[in-house]
């Protein structure tokens, strides 16, 4: 890797220095930049060829809309919940503060309901 440094330190040193005497048999001469560039006209821009791949072709998806059917209408069930309120009496105890609570009816709930009959219409659906 020093070599490959060195290399470059001294190449770069000849470049700066100009060396642009002819090479003889024996000599190396070291060109940067290449040759000369040649001057395009003004709105001119320069081919370029893109290599890689071949561009692929593909044929284009055709849609097609899928075949629909009506589904008939039915019916059915559907649970109707229903809640109802009733009291019962809670007789007279002492509470947890060791005070006197009198007797007195208190609200429960009862959970219940019942099934009602109930039409669906004809939808579309996919056959």
């Amino acid at each position: 890797m020093g070599l490959h440094v060195a290399l470059a330190l001294v190449l770069a040193a000849l470049a700066l220095a100009g060396a642009t005497a002819p090479a003889a048999a024996a000599d190396v001469r070291i060109i940067i930049g290449g040759g000369p560039r040649h001057a395009h006209p003004p709105g001119h821009h320069p081919t370029r060829f893109i290599t890689g791949r071949p561009a692929g072709v593909w044929p284009q998806p055709v849609y097609v809309a899928p075949r629909r059917c009506q589904a008939p209408g039915y019916w059915t069930q559907q649970w109707i919940p229903q809640t109802q309120i009733y009291y019962v009496w809670a007789p007279g105890r002492y509470d947890s503060d060791a005070l006197w609570v009198e007797g007195h009816y208190e609200p429960r709930a009862h959970q219940t309901g019942y099934w009602q009959p109930l039409w669906v219409d004809a939808r579309w659906v996919d056959c």
